[in-house]
């Protein structure tokens, strides 16, 4: 399986959204909708767990839809925004704080630009 890299850097290949969805695994579901609830303080349902990738046609985890970062990107017509000229922006600066894999995910895609 060839690695899907998001706008923000996550890599959606390693996510367990996109693994239930592309795996049909109804038990990872589950396990995810409830896992998120609990992190998120938010009611999730499994049914809600489905995504084929951030930078792929299909469908979208609901959060994707409104990431700015993915809108952005898309609107700039970007890979990523590690491939951005603009990186790292205010917007990606403030995510990547929390989520340190993504950012040398990002740095790494920024150096092959």
């Amino acid at each position: 399986m060839d690695k899907i890299i998001g706008f923000c850097g996550l890599v959606c290949t390693e996510c367990p959204t996109y693994l239930a969805t592309v795996n049909d695994d109804e038990a990872l579901r589950k396990a995810t909708a409830a896992k998120w609830s609990e992190m998120y303080k938010s009611d999730i349902k499994p049914e809600n767990i489905k995504c084929n990738g951030c930078t792929t046609p299909g469908i979208k985890f609901h959060h994707c839809t409104e990431c700015e970062m993915r809108i952005c990107g898309i609107a700039k017509g970007v890979k990523n925004c590690g491939r951005c000229g603009d990186y790292p922006c205010a917007k990606i600066e403030a995510f990547l704080k929390y989520v340190p894999d993504a950012k040398a995910v990002l740095d790494e895609e920024n150096r092959a630009r």
